[in-house]
Order: structure tokens, then sequence, then C-alpha cells
């Protein structure tokens, strides 16, 4: 089973993010936060940090990863990157043949030019051709000042993947799909008990909050980056009933669908 959801391979999502929470996910894209203000828990692989002010995070390729902010008074701001592996350039084979062994930098390993480069990808749609190159420049500049502070080892592909793992491949491929716990319990081939402890115990949500997390994330997506209509949107992200979709986005995002997408041009 590949650890990755297809959809994930040539996205890109560059946006300031506000009290972020998602829950563990895999892609195969490489993903970057940048701590602005408050503080966020972040979650790479087998690593967790409490990030602070001026710190950076990053998941290369096939990394599960997850953000909580829920107990987090102060709430918190920074900068969100999302975009194909390809647009490391000469950096991929690092990229997919390593790992991290500590996934976070601290604010004295930040060049000033990674903080150049995030801020300017903010104001660069990757959505217009013409920026490809921009886009790949900017990339690899923030891994040219970052890499050196990490240190890389190989990937262990010889070790299958667990059960949560399978579990969230298989979701981050078909969460559009009308996907229940029967399903998931015959793809991993234990009892649907034995699913919900995984969410609970494990990813610490409910199957239905994950479902609709990796659903409006891909919504928010398609609303940045397309001039689809929202009902087209809610069909494409799995919801069957417009007023659904309405919900459970303003639950997880704090707005509609629409004011969303209203939100987003008026910042661009």
């Amino acid at each position: 089973m590949n650890l990755f959801y297809e959809e994930n391979a040539d996205r890109f999502i560059f946006y300031t993010s506000y009290n972020m929470s998602f829950p563990e996910h895999i892609h195969i894209g490489l993903e970057l936060y940048y701590c602005e203000e408050g503080s966020l828990d972040v979650m790479i692989g087998s690593h967790q940090r409490h990030m602070a002010p001026g710190e950076l995070a990053i998941a290369f390729p096939n990394q599960i990863h997850a953000y909580s902010s829920d107990h987090i008074p102060t709430g918190n701001r920074g900068i969100m990157i999302l975009c194909p592996a390809e647009m490391s350039g000469e950096f991929l084979p690092q990229l997919i043949k390593n790992q991290p062994e500590y996934p976070f930098l601290t604010a004295d390993h930040i060049h000033e030019d990674v903080i150049y480069a995030l801020r300017s990808l903010l104001q660069t749609p990757p959505d217009h051709e013409e920026n490809r190159s921009v886009v790949r420049a900017y990339m690899q500049l923030i891994l040219a000042r970052i890499l050196p502070y990490m240190k890389l080892r190989k990937n262990k592909d010889s070790q299958p993947p667990g059960q949560t793992a399978q579990l969230i491949a298989y979701l981050s491929e078909h969460y559009t799909e009308p996907v229940q716990l029967d399903i998931l319990a015959e793809q991993l081939g234990i009892s649907k008990y034995s699913v919900s402890r995984i969410f609970s115990e494990k990813l610490h949500t409910s199957f239905s909050r994950y479902l609709n997390t990796l659903r409006v994330d891909y919504a928010k997506h398609l609303l940045q980056g397309s001039d689809m209509d929202i009902l087209s949107i809610s069909e494409l992200c799995g919801y069957d009933n417009p007023r659904t979709f309405n919900r459970e986005f303003k639950a997880i995002c704090g707005c509609r669908p629409r004011e969303f997408r209203q939100k987003y041009l008026l910042n661009r």
C-alpha cells in the first residue's frame, strides 16, 4: 500500500495559518511550517515538539505528521507550505531516500533567506504556470539554508507499515469516497472495534472528525486554486449534501466555504 494520497502529488498550498490543528496524515509532498506567533504542538514521525515563534518544522515525503493547538490558549499564527517534492530540484534525491533525525529547527538556525523565501511564496500564486520556476527557486533556497543543519538518515524501506499507518494511508487515498468503519476494518483485517480504538487511542480523534478534516482540507485547496462552484467542490470532496459540507467546513475552519474563498481572494 502506498503511504501517500495521489491527490497530493501535485498540490500547492501556501497560506498563513491561524490556530493550526490537523490530525495525523501523510502524503508525497514536502511540507513546512514556520511558527510566527504563539505556540503549536507538532508531531513528525516519532518526534514531537512544542514549537515557539521563529521555529520551523519540515515533513519529508511519506512522513506521518500532525498539528495541534487545541490545548494552547494563546493561539498561533504561522506559514504553511505544501508543494510537490519535485520542486526541490537537486535536493529531491535527499528527500526521497532520507529522513531527518530531528525534523525541527530553532530560531538561531533559521537564515533570513528562509524567512524571505517563505513570505515570498505567499505572494506567488502557484496555479500560474509562469510561477513554477519561481516556486522551484524559492524551495531550493529554503532547502539549501536548512538542510545543512539537519542530520539525515536512510529510510527503512524494509519495515512494513503498522495498522495506524495503513489506516492513514487508506483514508488518504479514499477519503472522497463513501468510507465507513466496516470498510476500514475489512481493509486492515481487524474488527470495527479495533479500528475505533486506533482513532481514539492513536489518532486522538473520531473517525468522522478525521474523515471530515481530510475532506475540508481538500476543499480549501479547491477553493483557493480553482474557480469551481461550491456545490461542485462539496461533491468532489465526498459530500452528498451541501448542507453537511457547509456545516462540517464551518466546524473545522470557523467560517463557511464561500467566506473562506472571499478571505483568500482579498488577501492575495
